[in-house]
């Protein structure tokens, strides 16, 4: 028998970065049998790539596109 899929609301991450890898740690907020919230802490381990291809899944789905990067004058001048 498996477990059931362990399912909560994200609420916040953080990411460690490990120069080639990087530790991202998910917080969830979930409600236990009590009707009690519980906060839980998962960490992932990603490469370089795997952060790249969720972070473009996740503006796909979302129907977002990348930020555009700005130059340095921009970024002073606000444009």
């Amino acid at each position: 028998m498996t477990d059931p899929l362990d399912t909560g609301a994200l609420v916040g991450w953080k990411v460690n970065d490990l120069g080639p890898r990087m530790v991202l740690r998910l917080q969830t907020m979930h409600r236990t049998e009590e009707s009690e919230k519980e906060l839980r802490e998962r960490a992932v381990l990603l490469d370089r790539n795997q952060a790249v291809l969720l972070a473009n899944y996740l503006y796909e789905i979302t129907g977002q596109s990348r930020p555009k990067r700005r130059s340095l004058l921009q970024t002073l001048f606000g444009n």
